[in-house]
């Protein structure tokens, strides 16, 4: 039987990031001219998809480049004030000791997630899919899956975003949803994913459930 094969995003699934994000698009907005986001209006913002977003904070899909290319700048410059999601590291760990293998595919730079990693002692990630790509994130997640040799029965992909469990639907992969992250939970649900997660701690039943973890 192929050992469980899980694929983490990073920013707002193992990375707390939301939080700093939040400050780096706040920096970054007035030279862009685009507005600020009050504190607020975050609750609201997460239950928005990614189009009505946009069209709420008033960008221009012509901007948007511009904006993501200055957000992860900003947040690079910044990124040692990022913790872990609580209860990640332990979760993590429980799946190594399940014989699950574990990777992440990322648009954060490879730099950002392995000092990351290493300062907070997280550990068992054997492979490290990371930064920008013309490539979408099914692909990607889809050529990990075929190099490492798992079969996509045995796959599993953990995001917190409505685009995350698209792109491991694409890509074959069974899909978890977390709800600690970008997203709120009812964007999550239109995605139908395999299982939602309100927390780290339930992480390794649900995968096991999936993906057959011992």
């Amino acid at each position: 039987m192929a050992r469980p094969f899980v694929i983490f995003d990073f920013d707002g699934t193992v990375a707390d990031s939301f939080v700093e994000s939040l400050k780096s698009y706040n920096r970054v907005a007035p030279r862009l001219h685009l507005r600020q986001v009050a504190e607020a209006e975050v609750p609201e913002l997460r239950r928005m998809s990614a189009g009505v977003l946009m069209r709420t904070l008033g960008i221009p899909m012509w901007k948007l480049p511009r904006l993501m290319i200055a957000v992860r700048a900003d947040l690079h410059e910044n990124f040692h004030c990022v913790e872990p999601v609580p209860g990640i590291g332990k979760a993590i760990s429980e799946l190594t000791a399940a014989g699950c293998d574990l990777g992440i595919v990322t648009s954060n730079s490879e730099e950002n997630v392995r000092i990351f990693l290493s300062r907070h002692g997280i550990e068992g990630f054997q492979t490290i899919v990371a930064g920008s790509s013309i490539f979408g994130k099914a692909t990607r997640l889809r050529r990990l899956m075929n190099s490492s040799g798992h079969p996509n029965p045995a796959t599993v992909y953990v995001g917190d975003t409505a685009p995350d469990i698209r792109a491991a639907r694409e890509a074959g992969a069974a899909a978890i949803a977390v709800a600690w992250g970008f997203s709120d939970t009812a964007p999550l649900n239109e995605e139908c994913p395999d299982a939602l997660c309100e927390s780290a701690a339930q992480l390794t039943e649900a995968i096991s459930r999936l993906v057959g973890a011992r």
